[in-house]
């Protein structure tokens, strides 16, 4: 009974941490979810109400801009009739001037009404004042001349009153097409700040009316250092540009954040842009998204503070001993895992003493290999010398030492003369044995320089000499290839019937040319080394 009780008990003990471990999952399992459906329903909430916002801003801004572009219609119409009877209204200029100043009073949205000729005077106008005076540097006149249609100004100073004006302006041609007069319309600004008025229904709403080059024309609540100037690189005025209507959320020209609808005025390059505050609208739902998300961040660090004691005591602490002991074996202070007193580690511990055993074995045999590879990589397997790749990291390393020392760099290149013929005449086994003599030759030369040999490939040798000038890389390579001709190995096929080696030597500072350029220039001399005859030394350029 008692042996029954402790295997129970062992049982449930080796069970309570899988347990444990799968509630706090089903915990994790049902919070997890339910908050992030509750901060996805929030966030739904959210865009909906800025998108009932923008649907609201959307509306005012077409109610603005159908009520100014009614008082636009009616300028154009005005214009267009004033326009068309210019000829006939200039025939008696009194009369015109009063007809003008009758229809500026009586037509909504107009502020004058002008006659100017072709050669810019204003030869009848709305405001007596005007007439007589000559305008022709205004770029909307020269426009309105130049076009069949109608023409609308940039934002610009009236001559007469000194104010922001804007002007819509039109050319009645004779039957040759020339301009006979021009009508225009100075647009009523405030009618303009009137309309914007009436939209802005709640605090924090702005109305702006933006025109060419990002020029306010008019503002609702009104802003003296906003209206009249131009912000052409403003966010707003880069979201509305060239786009008829749309809803964006910008900083507006105030610097607050606001989301913005906007609509253009049709045939127009004006539009009118109504912004409502972004953060009170987006405030409240934040706030109310956060206080949740807080709730749920506190909720589950309580969980996970639970989760982290019990976890720590039934699996970190026998996994950290169980670590310890195998690192203990991998740093050779034991030979085998201690035991770490969990059950269903034994299993683990067995396999890692093995494992320690086999990598124990398997890392000697690894070192000696690495040896060998490591050697293999580096030397030419034929003549025990650096092989090309070497010879590539040093031949970097040395330019860049050279280079930051402003010292030169001699480069010596030489090749096995006849070599193929002397391969094909006494066969592979005496050409490797000539490359090997070769190479120890210059090595025997060499001694003591720190100067530095490698097999380049083939037949082909070469010697980097640090900090040397050409005339000692001349030196060198005539006394390398005194020696190989010393050797005496038979070659039938030269003409002195020796091995004979032929070298090319080229030197140069580092800011003389890139390193590829050496190489080119010592390969070069090697060639007319072979050239010249074989068996002798040429310098680059000599």
């Amino acid at each position: 009974m008692g042996g029954g009780t402790q295997g129970l008990a062992t049982v449930m003990d080796g069970r309570r941490t899988s347990i444990r471990l799968r509630i706090l999952a089903l915990i994790c399992l049902a919070a997890v979810p339910l908050s992030a459906e509750r901060i996805l329903s929030l966030l739904t909430d959210r865009h909906n109400q800025i998108a009932a916002a923008e649907d609201k801003v959307r509306d005012l801004a077409h109610r603005a801009a159908l009520a100014q572009q009614e008082g636009l219609a009616s300028a154009k119409a005005v214009l267009d009739v004033v326009s068309r009877q210019s000829a006939a209204l200039l025939e008696n200029p009194a009369s015109c001037n009063r007809q003008l100043a009758l229809l500026a009073q009586e037509i909504i949205g107009i502020a004058g009404l002008d006659i100017i000729l072709p050669d810019g005077r204003v030869a009848c106008a709305s405001a007596p004042a005007a007439v007589g005076t000559v305008i022709q540097d205004q770029r909307w006149l020269t426009a309105a001349l130049g076009s069949v249609d109608m023409v609308m100004s940039e934002l610009t100073v009236s001559r007469l009153t000194g104010r922001d004006a804007l002007f819509l302006a039109r050319a009645e041609r004779d039957s040759t097409g020339e301009p006979v007069a021009v009508g225009v319309v100075s647009i009523d600004l405030q009618w303009f700040s009137r309309i914007a008025a009436r939209t802005a229904l709640g605090s924090g709403t702005v109305v702006d009316v933006i025109g060419n080059d990002g020029a306010v024309i008019s503002r609702y609540p009104i802003g003296a250092e906003i209206v009249g100037r131009r912000f052409p690189s403003h966010p707003l005025t880069r979201s509305v540009a060239d786009i008829d209507e749309g809803v964006v959320r910008v900083a507006g020209y105030d610097g607050r954040d606001r989301i913005f609808a906007f609509m253009r005025f049709e045939g127009t390059n004006v539009h009118v842009a109504v912004g409502v505050d972004a953060e009170r609208i987006v405030a409240p739902i934040d706030q109310k998204i956060l206080a949740t998300a807080i709730a749920h961040l506190v909720a589950l660090a309580c969980f996970l503070a639970l989760a982290w004691f019990a976890a720590e005591r039934l699996i970190i602490a026998p996994i950290e001993r169980l670590t310890s002991a195998v690192k203990a074996v991998g740093q050779e202070e034991a030979e085998t895992v201690a035991d770490v007193g969990v059950a269903e580690f034994e299993p683990l511990v067995q396999a890692v003493d093995q494992m320690a055993r086999r990598l124990s074995e398997r890392n000697r045999e690894l070192r000696g290999l690495n040896d060998r590879l490591t050697a293999l990589a580096r030397t030419d397997g034929l003549t025990d010398l650096p092989n090309r790749r070497t010879f590539d990291v040093q031949f970097s390393q040395d330019w860049v030492a050279a280079r930051d020392h402003g010292s030169p760099l001699t480069l010596v290149m030489a090749d096995v003369d006849s070599f193929k013929a002397f391969n094909d005449t006494y066969g592979h086994l005496a050409g490797d044995d000539a490359l090997r003599a070769v190479a120890r030759t210059f090595a025997a030369v060499a001694t003591g320089s720190g100067y530095f040999i490698a097999r380049y490939g083939g037949e082909e040798f070469v010697v980097l000499l640090p900090g040397a000038e050409v005339e000692e890389g001349i030196a060198f390579a005539e006394q390398a290839r005194a020696q190989v001709e010393a050797l005496g190995i038979e070659n039938r096929q030269a003409a002195n019937r020796r091995l004979t080696i032929s070298l090319g030597v080229a030197s140069v500072l580092p800011n003389g040319g890139g390193p590829d350029a050496l190489v080119a220039s010592a390969d070069a001399a090697l060639y007319e080394a072979k050239w010249r005859g074989r068996n002798c030394v040429v310098a680059a350029g000599g």
